[in-house]
């Protein structure tokens, strides 16, 4: 029942553009696994089941089509602006923007409303900054605390902690919506929700920062019209500086190659990944017409499998001596051939033994951050960190959007079409993680001399490179996106970001 209250607002007739013939090999699967389905409670009326895939996958995306540009600009707003803000601020917007989310919810559940209400909603969350901002505040919290000998044992710790829960979550997610249904999980959502602004205001401390920003900005209001027009360029040149970190003229062409190709490679590395946001619509199809049950259980497995392969996983290739280039071009192999292993598996059992290739094909999100700081000077990373922030978002909103759109228009006749154009898209980072490695390894290294001064001259800035393990976002199944952790070792606290404001205005 409560299924049926979710999608009344969707039933009107099926178009007739919806009936459509089968190619003969989709027809064989089919009839093959129709008795498998219909054990499922999935039903096997081809026409219907065709149409609920396309409706849902039109439903992803527009509404993420209408979260997509208030997410972009809210998390470089907010990604900017927290030192002046109070982390602790920023930190509950994301969960008063989910919380309104759900109440739209599950006011469309109960009242019936209309289908753009769903994209309201999905706009709302998205002015919050959803959870890259959130993803982003907390491991601020995680870097000031903390010494920086012992920070990476606590993002270990804190991404252990995230993941144990969200594979405990998923697996009972999956049992509880087979019981009762799911609209008592969007009231326990709504609750944990508010129970989490209530712990963040009675135990979160409050930013000293933002008091003494204040305090400084009337000292500095007292000086002349000179001294505002210099804070004015100031405030131009901090937001420009995150565009402009990439000039060739700040180092050797070699540094500014591998950076641009860094960036390209985790570009279009995290635009493949979202291929996956149809999974779940393409486990619910044949041949697997799985219930919720197998889905949370998958869901869980795939969680615990994810955290302990890969880490095994980078510690063998670290002990065998391959650098972090190699490993992303081994990880990009392993990538391709999770798709493609996706794309044509018909059992359940390929789709576990999946988990094995996908374990091992998420380290290029692992080493972006690491391997762009080899390149940078440290008063850079700040804002080289908040367009990698910001590259992710982009990325994400883009590629939900564009593979549900392909989904939708592609699941009656080729389901898997879309699994096997991401695994053709992922030779993209891998063509140029080849060319990054051909270019560290043969371009002459201009100014290396003057680059090392620069660099031992600024290591008073203290910006941790020893980044952690980074844990996959619980919504992937297969592959670590990290699309909420990508912001983990931005370091915007509040002496960095003195001090490259100081930088700025005497450069200019």
């Amino acid at each position: 029942m409560d299924g049926k209250k979710h999608i009344d607002f969707l039933s009107y007739e099926i178009q007739n553009s919806t009936i459509v013939t089968l190619p003969s090999y989709l027809n064989k699967i089919n009839n093959k696994f129709s008795d498998k389905c219909a054990k499922s409670s999935i039903a096997v009326n081809r026409s219907a089941q065709a149409w609920a895939q396309q409706r849902s996958a039109d439903l992803f995306f527009w509404a993420n089509l209408w979260s997509c540009f208030p997410i972009i600009i809210m998390t470089y707003i907010l990604g900017f602006y927290t030192p002046k803000l109070g982390k602790r601020l920023v930190l509950i917007l994301p969960m008063i923007g989910t919380v309104c989310q759900l109440a739209i919810w599950l006011t469309i559940i109960y009242f019936h409303l209309s289908e753009y209400w769903w994209y309201i909603a999905a706009f709302i969350v998205g002015l919050s900054g959803s959870e890259n901002v959130r993803g982003f505040v907390l491991n601020l919290y995680i870097t000031e605390n903390t010494v920086e000998n012992e920070r990476s044992s606590h993002f270990v710790l804190f991404g252990a902690i995230s993941m144990i829960v969200s594979a405990i979550g998923t697996f009972a997610i999956g049992y509880y919506i087979a019981w009762k249904g799911f609209i008592d999980l969007y009231w326990i959502g709504s609750i944990l929700q508010l129970v989490s602004i209530i712990i963040v205001l009675c135990f979160f401390k409050s930013d000293k920062h933002q008091s003494k920003t204040l305090s400084m900005s009337n000292h500095l209001n007292s000086f002349s019209n000179s001294t505002d027009i210099q804070i004015s360029k100031t405030n131009c040149c901090s937001y420009s500086d995150v565009c402009k970190i990439l000039e060739f003229k700040n180092r050797s062409r070699k540094k500014s190659f591998s950076l641009l190709l860094i960036l390209l490679a985790y570009a279009s590395y995290g635009f493949t990944c979202t291929s996956l946001i149809v999974l779940l619509l393409y486990l619910l199809n044949a041949p697997f017409c799985w219930s919720s049950e197998h889905i949370g259980n998958y869901s869980a497995i795939a969680l615990i499998s994810l955290g302990i392969l890969s880490l095994l996983g980078m510690k063998i290739l670290t002990k065998i001596g391959a650098c972090d280039i190699i490993i992303c071009i081994i990880s990009h192999i392993f990538f391709c051939i999770a798709l493609l292993w996706l794309a044509f598996a018909q059992y359940d059992w390929q789709m576990y033994v999946g988990l094995i290739f996908s374990s091992f094909s998420g380290y290029q999100n692992l080493l972006t951050l690491p391997m762009i700081s080899k390149w940078l000077q440290p008063y850079e990373r700040t804002n080289m960190f908040t367009l990698v922030t910001e590259i992710n978002a982009i990325m994400k909103v883009i590629g939900c959007c564009f593979f549900n759109w392909i989904y939708a228009r592609t699941v009656i006749n080729y389901k898997n079409f879309t699994f096997l154009l991401a695994a053709v898209l992922s030779m993209i980072p891998l063509s140029i993680n080849i060319c990054l490695w051909f270019v560290s390894r043969w371009m002459p290294n201009e100014n290396s001399e003057q680059c090392e001064k620069i660099d031992l001259i600024s290591t008073e800035v203290s910006v941790s490179t020893d980044w952690p393990p980074q844990i996959g976002d619980p919504n992937s199944l297969l592959i670590p996106q990290q699309l909420s952790k990508l912001s983990r070792s931005n370091s915007l606290a509040s002496i960095d970001y003195e001090i490259k404001e100081i930088y700025c205005a005497d450069t200019r």
